[in-house]
């Protein structure tokens, strides 16, 4: 159990330090005049807001078989 406990705190962990980054990215991003570079940040930010949301996934599907 708290082996489980440990990986959905991770899991929830790992998620926000991608929210984090992004945001930091999304910064950066608005302020280049490359729109190149641009439209790579904004790509890196979707990734990772969606690798967010599937580590948010998984942590919900542990929580639902544990239950």
């Amino acid at each position: 159990m708290r082996a489980t406990r440990n990986i959905r705190k991770t899991l929830d962990l790992v998620a926000s330090h991608n929210e984090d980054a992004a945001l930091a990215v999304m910064r950066a991003a608005e302020r280049t005049g490359d729109e190149v570079l641009k439209q790579q940040l904004f790509n890196v930010i979707h990734r990772l807001n969606q690798d967010a949301c599937d580590l948010r996934g998984l942590r919900e599907q542990m929580e639902l078989k544990r239950a």
